[in-house]
């Protein structure tokens, strides 16, 4: 690809910008349209991964900046659920542990060896839960369904830790496997 950034990358910024609009619609009370915004955002998630294979445009910066504006989104969408008191303080912290940690474990494994890591199942699966809980939290549905949401948002940062152990053990054997390959080359010469 020349000249520009991808039609993929564009769609993820653009979702990144949409982000603000959510936390300000969720904290004065506009959480159908918060919701519908969040709905749009996340669709936008698939769009740009769609459009990034279509086009054979997926980048290092794409897998880099995709998942960095999930995390954002996600972190801040649930922390302005917390200050509503509709998501405990303390699941909001146990949400953040997995995906900072996470996102400093992919900064350091592109600063060592330059590679980022392609999603994997378990944080797939983590990302349906959470966008699923969220999308619940934020509508005006019966106490029933609320906290039905919280529970499965509960168990989205189950999945949440699962995912990053899975990835930290996958980004410390391609560590290893691109480091020894990296001294053999060396040794080569």
């Amino acid at each position: 690809m020349t000249g520009g950034m991808s039609l993929a990358n564009r769609i993820t910024l653009g979702r990144a910008l949409l982000i603000p609009a959510i936390v300000v619609l969720a904290l004065t009370e506009h959480r159908i349209a918060a919701a519908v915004l969040f709905f749009v955002v996340s669709a936008g998630d698939v769009l740009d991964g769609l459009v990034a294979r279509a086009r054979g445009e997926v980048t290092t910066l794409g897998k880099a900046l995709d998942p960095a504006v999930d995390k954002i989104l996600y972190l801040s969408v649930i922390a302005a659920l917390a200050s509503q008191g509709d998501v405990p303080l303390w699941l909001a912290v146990l949400f953040a542990v997995p995906h900072v940690g996470l996102a400093v474990g992919a900064v350091v494994l592109h600063a060592s060896v330059r590679v980022v890591q392609g999603a994997r199942w378990p944080g797939k699966a983590a990302a349906v839960l959470t966008f699923a809980s969220v999308l619940a939290l934020f509508l005006p549905l019966p106490d029933v369904v609320g906290g039905a949401a919280c529970v499965a948002l509960m168990v989205a940062v189950g999945l949440s830790y699962v995912a990053a152990v899975d990835y930290a053990v996958s980004g410390v054997r391609t560590r290893r496997v691109l480091r020894s390959r990296g001294q053999e080359t060396l040794r080569e010469r």
